[in-house]
């Protein structure tokens, strides 16, 4: 299948149910007219169960709901909540998929990835990459330590280690005195 990708944020369509139907209504316009496939990251607040104590939120399932009732392209939604999926998307969703979680392997590669090997503004070594993957982090997880701790790195003038990386994940992790022995200047 060769098609373009429209991409976007939930977040990118709005906080009141009119800028959602009215952004989501100009997504779905072009996205047919484009035959693209539409691809809305972080759906959580459209795909939630609806609640009598937040009616805000409830206009706006009910508005993407009734957008989403006829739209005949190709969409991927995704969503980290399927434990609390409103049933009415159910009938409207003709494939779900499920992630598990990453094994060492897979965020072994993670870790190469946003670690390119013979970058001169990175000393991760191979086999410091194992021990990286021990923790369990998701692939996003890993891009927002890496970043970080480039940024650590980029304040320190130095390459990028093992010990930015380590410091960041401490304090991810909520650590108490991750960041005691590095000064900020």
């Amino acid at each position: 299948m060769h098609k373009p990708l429209y991409s976007l944020s939930a977040g990118e369509l709005g906080l009141t149910a009119e800028s959602v139907e009215r952004n989501l209504n100009r997504v779905l316009e072009l996205s047919q007219r484009w035959k693209a496939v539409l691809l809305i990251d972080e759906c959580d607040v459209f795909l939630e169960n609806r609640t009598q104590s937040d009616l805000h939120r409830n206009q706006l399932v009910s508005v993407f709901l009734r957008l989403l009732e006829y739209y005949q392209g190709v969409m991927f939604l995704t969503t980290n909540r399927l434990g609390s999926f409103d049933p009415a998307f159910e009938s409207r969703i003709d494939l779900t998929l499920h992630y598990p979680a990453l094994d060492a392997a897979s965020r072994r590669h993670i870790w190469r990835t946003f670690l390119p090997a013979g970058s001169d503004k990175i000393d991760v070594a191979e086999e410091e990459l194992d021990s990286l993957a021990e923790h369990e982090f998701n692939g996003r997880q890993i891009k927002n330590v890496v970043k970080t701790a480039r940024l650590l790195a980029l304040r320190d003038k130095t390459a990028l280690t093992r010990k930015h990386l380590e410091i960041v994940m401490r304090v991810k992790k909520g650590k108490p005195g991750a960041l005691e022995n590095h000064s900020f200047h």
